[in-house]
């Protein structure tokens, strides 16, 4: 049981569970695959038993040469990633797409080796997005606050976008290039955001796998017992979300204490929206799929004492449904979740957030347009914006439910993990102070 007096101090000075998963992730390993040695040699430690400096690569563990594309890697690794990114292969696991990358094995399987480039961070241009922070960091007090920022609504992609114009998206916005150019969307000062492979290769390679919930189906369904069952499962989703941040293209080039900011504000919109997109795909639409051990039908919505609240989730996989959203369309919306909510005062890296969230829009659009004609692309994007844009009444609704079942979670007898307590302690009353302010596409809540 959660002691409430140790989660009711927002500025505790001791670092919390959250903050080690930015700064030392559980067991100091940063990225799934990744041994102590590679954690070091990211973090610029000499090699255990090396000479003076000696550092490894993150990918494969041999003798790193430099820093290359953002990581610490060899020179082996260094091209790999360049030729797989420029090239246009598709690379296919033979196995389980959970090949061993070592100095030895690292030529057997290219699609594993790419995927574990992918998830250490390496991106090209990425000697470029330093010198675009600075350039950034300091933006004007409108970007600051966020006011007119790229992304706060529909008007902003027409305003930004020279494919959108008129109500319209324009053939223009179906290039084949694998992201925009330093001329097209955002100007000159978005060269640090163009990345290859493409934003959409990366989102489908990072993609977290669906975590298991431990629900004991033998014990009685009782409304405390469920209630504790989805805040166990959410301390485990907890961890696959941070690192999946960590290395979604343009996250981590922002200010630390803001990318801490995104996660505690967005992590229970990211988990309800990939929650209906399971139920969409693996429950027929059917089901509440939490978890494949976790699953909720009509009775167990009933028993669970948030029964509104699952009406809610059930019209998000409805919605998936009634659309028919895409894989690729999926992948983008999740990805522009994370970036849906600002504090009132704005990030430290404001404009730079600004121009990442937008550079996801347009991936978006580009989704969209190039599997539909010009009108009905339009209206398509107005649709999954639109559905965008409702996920911020449900998740505040789970947001009020969970705070009020924190509060009163000894009286309930239900369980708070403890990063979950941390991350409820860290955003809830800053939520429900009115500080939090929701980036939203069509002006108004839906």
């Amino acid at each position: 049981m959660v002691n409430r007096e140790s989660h009711y101090s927002l500025f505790a000075p001791q670092r919390s569970r959250i903050a080690e998963e930015f700064y030392h992730p559980q067991g100091a390993h940063p990225f799934p695959g990744l041994g102590r040695n590679s954690y070091e040699g990211l973090m610029g430690q000499p090699v255990p038993g090396g000479h003076g400096n000696q550092k490894i690569c993150v990918i494969c563990c041999d003798e790193a040469s430099g820093c290359h594309y953002g990581v610490i890697t060899c020179g082996s690794c260094k091209v790999f990633f360049k030729r797989a990114s420029e090239g246009q292969n598709n690379y296919l696991c033979a196995g389980r797409n959970d090949c061993i990358i070592d100095k030895i094995r690292r030529k057997n399987c290219p699609a594993c080796r790419l995927r574990k480039c992918c998830q250490a961070g390496m991106v090209l241009g990425a000697h470029r997005s330093k010198r675009m922070r600075m350039k950034t960091s300091g933006g004007d007090d409108a970007a600051r606050r966020g006011d007119g920022g790229a992304g706060s609504s529909t008007q902003a992609l027409v305003q930004w976008d020279p494919s959108v114009r008129d109500g319209r998206l324009t053939p223009s916005s179906s290039s084949s290039s694998s992201g925009p150019s330093g001329s097209s969307l955002f100007g000159s000062n978005v060269s640090g955001l163009s990345y290859s492979p493409s934003i959409l290769s990366i989102l489908q390679l990072i993609e977290p796998e669906v975590v298991y919930a431990g629900f004991d189906n033998s014990r009685p369904m009782t409304a405390n017992y469920l209630l504790t069952s989805l805040n166990r499962l959410c301390e485990r989703q907890l961890v696959p979300v941070v690192k999946w941040a960590k290395v979604l293209p343009g996250f981590k080039e922002l200010h630390i204490d803001d990318q801490m900011t995104l996660i505690q504000y967005s992590w229970m919109g990211l988990m309800a929206f990939a929650m209906g997109w399971r139920s969409y795909k693996l429950a027929n639409g059917q089901m509440l799929y939490f978890a494949p051990d976790l699953i909720f039908n009509e009775q167990r919505m009933q028993q669970s004492a948030m029964y509104e609240l699952c009406l809610g989730m059930q019209q998000v996989f409805k919605q998936f449904g009634l659309l028919q959203v895409t894989q690729e369309e999926f992948l983008c919306m999740k990805a522009i979740m994370l970036l849906n909510t600002v504090p009132q005062e704005g990030l430290k890296t404001q404009a730079f957030f600004n121009e990442m969230r937008m550079n996801y829009i347009r991936e978006l659009n580009k989704v969209v347009i190039s599997k539909n004609n010009t009108a009905d692309g339009w209206k398509r994007f107005y649709q999954l914006t639109k559905m965008l844009d409702s996920m911020h009444d449900l998740v505040g609704g789970m947001l009020q439910f969970c705070f009020h079942t924190f509060v009163q979670s000894q009286t309930l007898s239900v369980e708070f993990p403890e990063m979950m307590s941390e991350m409820i302690n860290a955003q809830l009353p800053r939520v429900l102070a009115g500080m939090a302010k929701p980036l939203l596409f069509h002006g108004k809540r839906v």
